[in-house]
């Protein structure tokens, strides 16, 4: 039987009492922010954005979804009323400059068909290119590089994001995840991949060597560790103290080795110690045919270290399109019109407790695509047959 465990909620009954409701399959998808932008640009008015929303929340459950990871901040930005953020363009219709509060449409939606929302931001990510003359003024990096805090930025090659050493950043952070639990009735935070940008010891070199001065013992290595633990840490911390049974998830790279030694994101200490969070997701977006990360090999590693708070997220996108990454097998998603239901079925036989399928477009969006088609029919038929 295909059952999902999820974090528990609690109802009053007629007396006042508390009860578990009954756990339910994770079943769940991506709405990024790109995908929101095409709803917010289709939608005249507050009508048309609802409208919208419904059509796709509808035809999300024809897969039975009933969790929506929802981009609510992509950048150093907001997708919702915000005293912290400034608002995103992407919630802006490009053509009338109307602004939309998408979460809370989402979380109106969504209520009418029994699926929760949980708000997905990214917690570093200020910028997807390096344009610093380009930051909000809005903003708290704004505010560092007028006072000349540029330390508190990592600054690459095709990003902006701020620096998760400093306690500042951390608060900040925090502060925004607090302010969506108090204002919106959200059943979820979750955050994503973004952690170390990259291994560059120039990045942290002001913080670290004080850190050193002040008797610290780590390698630069585990102090990156460290900083990260700490903030999800606090981000889990913040999320059960307003309320215990909002979940908190955290959604990093499907390769466990590459998590640890090159984003500084200890996968197994999320996992397998308390306080961290709810459930991981890592992001198995592999072929069978991969040469460098086969989806059969990550599995494993990944259930290996305690598949009782694992939850897998499968990359559906991929179907029908050439892979360069899987080297050899690049024209596996290509030939085949199976893969994630084969990859559904390996969830299901690992007892691993449920998926999330990225992104909401490939489910939901006219497509011409035949091995989409395919796997999408392939997707209900399955979740039809376990349901039963």
């Amino acid at each position: 039987m295909f059952i999902f465990s999820s974090c528990t909620e609690k109802i009053e009954d007629d007396d006042k009492t508390t009860m578990n409701k009954e756990e339910k399959n994770i079943v769940a998808t991506w709405i990024t922010y790109q995908e929101i932008k095409d709803i917010v640009d289709s939608s005249e008015n507050e009508y048309d954005l609802n409208n919208n929303i419904n059509n796709i929340v509808m035809k999300l459950r024809n897969f039975k979804i009933n969790v929506i990871y929802l981009h609510v901040r992509a950048f150093d930005d907001c997708f919702y009323k915000s005293n912290i953020y400034p608002i995103s363009l992407y919630c802006t219709n490009q053509n009338n400059g109307k602004k939309y509060d998408v979460l809370q449409n989402f979380i109106d939606i969504c209520k009418l068909f029994d699926i929760e929302v949980h708000a997905w931001i990214n917690p570093y990510r200020i910028r997807n290119d390096d344009h610093v003359n380009k930051i909000n003024k809005n903003t708290l990096a704004y505010e560092y590089i007028e006072n000349g805090y540029n330390e508190r930025l990592i600054i690459t090659d095709n990003n902006i994001y701020y620096n998760p050493a400093y306690i500042d950043v951390q608060k900040y952070i925090l502060d925004g995840i607090k302010e969506i639990l108090y204002n919106y009735e959200v059943d979820g935070i979750h955050i994503d991949d973004y952690f170390y940008p990259t291994r560059d010891e120039n990045i942290d070199k002001e913080i670290y060597k004080s850190y050193i001065d002040m008797s610290g013992f780590l390698n630069l290595s585990e102090y990156r560790r460290a900083c990260i633990n700490s903030l999800i840490s606090a981000m889990y911390t913040i999320v059960k103290n307003y309320d215990e049974n909002i979940c908190f998830s955290i959604s990093p790279n499907g390769n466990v080795e590459k998590n640890y030694n090159e984003y500084y994101a200890d996968v197994n200490k999320w996992l397998i110690e308390d306080g961290y969070a709810d459930y991981i997701i890592p992001q198995l977006y592999f072929g069978y045919e991969h040469e460098v990360s086969s989806f059969k090999e990550c599995l494993s590693k990944w259930t290996s270290i305690n598949s009782s708070k694992l939850l897998i997220g499968l990359g559906i996108y991929k179907s029908g399109n050439i892979d360069i990454y899987a080297k050899s097998g690049e024209k596996e998603w290509l030939n085949n019109t199976n893969i994630i239901s084969r990859q559904l079925q390996d969830v299901i036989a690992n007892d691993i407790s449920g998926f999330s399928l990225y992104s909401s477009s490939s489910l939901v969006k006219d497509t011409n695509n035949l091995n989409l088609k395919m796997e999408r029919e392939n997707i209900i038929k399955l979740m039809e047959i376990y349901e039963s």
